[in-house]
């Protein structure tokens, strides 16, 4: 009898700390691991419910054309639009935060700017992260130039991989921190002054 009870309760032991090895293992699922450092990469914050990456934002991807984005009810019309180059806004209920503008050249999403700390890069990088934070989420692969307009600020550009050529993730920031972000095609994603 003592030798069913002492089996009973080293079972029960065993699957108490199964539970808890399996709650140990997953913790931290919630953190960005998408991006190009992965789940092993330099630590960073969560990654936002919709995350930018070189071809979008959620539903609104580079490339498609703004009749299809209205007629899914992804973005506005504007009725007042520039038909070389101008900027449309997501559609309430479209699932993308306030303070999102599009890009559209010629009939096509050309980027996406973020100017809202609520949206992060698939690889986590937010507004108000610093420089350094930067260098340690794309290591290497970012390239620095200086900023037109904002003394000792810089432009600090991701390139898209072999399946996003042609587009990038361009970090504005103030020297030290992120300002604002933006995201799609070569050249329109480095227009300095958007379509001005």
């Amino acid at each position: 009898m003592n030798n069913q009870r002492s089996l009973q309760s080293f079972c029960v032991l065993v699957a108490v700390f199964a539970v808890l090895a399996e709650s140990a293992c997953n913790r931290g699922d919630e953190r960005a691991v998408k991006g190009r450092n992965g789940p092993n990469g330099a630590g960073h914050d969560s990654v936002s419910d919709v995350a930018l990456n070189e071809d979008g934002l959620g539903p609104i991807q580079v490339g498609m054309t703004l009749t299809d984005a209205v007629n899914m009810g992804i973005l506005n019309e504007n009725p007042n639009m520039k038909k070389e180059c101008d900027f449309v806004f997501p559609a309430v209920g479209a699932g993308v935060p306030d303070n999102v503008g599009v890009m559209i050249v010629k009939g096509e999403v050309a980027r996406i700017d973020v100017d809202t700390g609520s949206v992060t890069t698939e690889d986590g990088a937010k507004i108000g992260d610093t420089e350094e934070k930067l260098k340690s989420i794309y290591d290497g692969d970012l390239q620095i130039e200086p900023h037109k307009y904002v003394p000792g600020g810089h432009y600090m550009i991701v390139m898209g991989d072999s399946a996003s050529a042609g587009k990038a993730i361009v970090f504005e920031t103030n020297g030290k921190i992120v300002t604002n972000f933006r995201a799609g095609r070569l050249p329109e994603v480095k227009w300095v002054e958007g379509c001005s």
